[in-house]
């Protein structure tokens, strides 16, 4: 399907979370050189596995393009950050090479503000808010009620959110969202109660196809208030309710966005009283959903994006695609606590059957800080299992199978998930 992409040259944007991007690219045949400035090669681990590594600002839109034409890039990509897949758009555009997302797109999908008006003219239920234009009175702070959710309006990959069950919570938050937010804007709604999910859409030659659903966990380790997902499982157990309740809706939302080729996945929450949705990406998600879905159904969205961006065809049949999977495919990621790392050992975890390492960011020497952010994850697993009973065993052995220790023998690993939370979906 992709054979005559063999040898072509891939420009892949950002370095920190790209490795398995890099790996996707060799599979296909490619030659792939990473780009931005990121010198460190323990923080840019894509680098390390690419062809080339240009140590250039992406945002010096000119130099990266004159560079490009230089080499002979046959065509960019990029995912994980609106920022990185707005200057893979601006790069492609000064290149005169094809590319999924317009700017127009990738700034209206990290304008939060816009992205609730729109799922309102959809009729999709978004948590209630608090601001008007982005901002609150001190009038309409005494009418808040706890809990909430306060987070920055133009940003994604839960950057400066904050759940406040008080006004002195309240005011800090905002302070956290300000500081964040490029436009000085923020959002305070309602905290639902529910289980968060991500829904995956592929999108080709303008037919929408949902690819698939998945339920997130959240860390219950808060030493440092965080979001972060201990445990993101395919298929999600309301994968049924999903597609009667919001999947023909989402697709008139994509429609019109004009998305006419690319991926998109929306965060939600399903609760007793329906499903809702808070924010979306035009892009590929950290959660590397593409490797579950290619061994299940045999299609990679990811694959489709970079042949997309090489030849202006996406190729491969959305036909293929079905959310409801025969088996389970649980990402499961490890974080660490403040400390450096002196001893560190997954070897036994990497000999298991039908558990694979999907990021490995851990090194012995890394001092990991208390951020409440994915720059404390470690590193993460895919686990394949034909019933819950066996992913469950499996995963009490992964966590059974791993040291993470600092110079004093102190364990760093966050406390481990609970699988017994788990719901059956097959």
């Amino acid at each position: 399907m992709y054979e005559d992409l063999k040898g072509k040259k891939l420009l892949i944007v950002g370095s920190y979370n790209e490795s398995d991007m890099v790996e996707v690219a060799h599979e296909m045949g490619l030659y792939v050189i990473v780009v931005d400035n990121v010198l460190d090669r323990k923080v840019a681990h894509a680098k390390n596995v690419a062809d080339e590594a240009w140590d250039i600002s992406y945002t010096d839109i000119e130099a990266v393009a004159a560079k490009c034409r230089e080499a002979g890039v046959d065509g960019v990509m990029a995912g994980y950050s609106e920022y990185r897949i707005m200057a893979a758009a601006q790069i492609s555009k000064a290149i005169g090479k094809p590319f999924y997302a317009t700017e127009e797109q990738v700034d209206f999908t990290r304008n939060k503000r816009l992205f609730q008006e729109a799922c309102a003219k959809y009729g999709i239920k978004t948590p209630h808010g608090y601001c008007t234009n982005g901002l609150i009175s001190e009038e309409a702070k005494d009418k808040v009620e706890y809990p909430v959710i306060v987070k920055p309006a133009d940003c994604n990959g839960r950057v400066g959110i904050s759940v406040c069950h008080d006004r002195k919570q309240l005011d800090e938050a905002i302070e956290l969202a300000l500081e964040k937010s490029r436009t000085h804007t923020y959002m305070i709604e309602d905290f639902l109660d529910g289980t968060e999910f991500s829904a995956v859409y592929t999108i080709k030659n303008g037919e929408m196809s949902l690819s698939c659903l998945n339920a997130k966990y959240i860390t219950k380790d808060q030493r440092k208030e965080n979001f972060l997902c201990d445990c993101s499982i395919i298929p999600a157990a309301f994968v049924d309710d999903f597609k009667v309740q919001i999947d023909a809706k989402i697709k008139e939302f994509l429609k019109g966005m004009n998305a006419i080729n690319g991926v998109a996945n929306f965060q939600g929450m399903y609760t007793n009283h329906g499903i809702y949705l808070f924010e979306m990406g035009f892009r590929v998600n950290g959660n590397n959903d593409y490797r579950a879905i290619e061994r299940e159904n045999g299609i990679s969205f990811l694959k489709m994006l970079i042949s997309y961006s090489l030849c202006g065809d996406m190729r491969d049949d959305l036909k293929k695609d079905n959310p409801k999977f025969s088996k389970y495919y649980c990402t499961l990621p490890f974080y660490g606590h403040a400390g450096t790392i002196a001893k560190l050992d997954i070897d036994k975890v990497l000999k298991m059957e039908d558990v694979y390492l999907s990021a490995m960011k851990a090194e012995i020497g890394n001092t990991m800080t208390e951020s409440g952010t994915s720059g404390q994850k470690l590193f993460s697993f895919m686990v394949v299992a034909e019933n819950m009973t066996q992913l469950k065993e499996r995963i009490k052995k992964i966590q059974e199978s791993i040291t993470v220790e600092d110079e004093n023998g102190n364990n760093l690993v966050f406390d481990f998930f609970d699988p017994s939370v788990l719901e059956e979906s097959i």
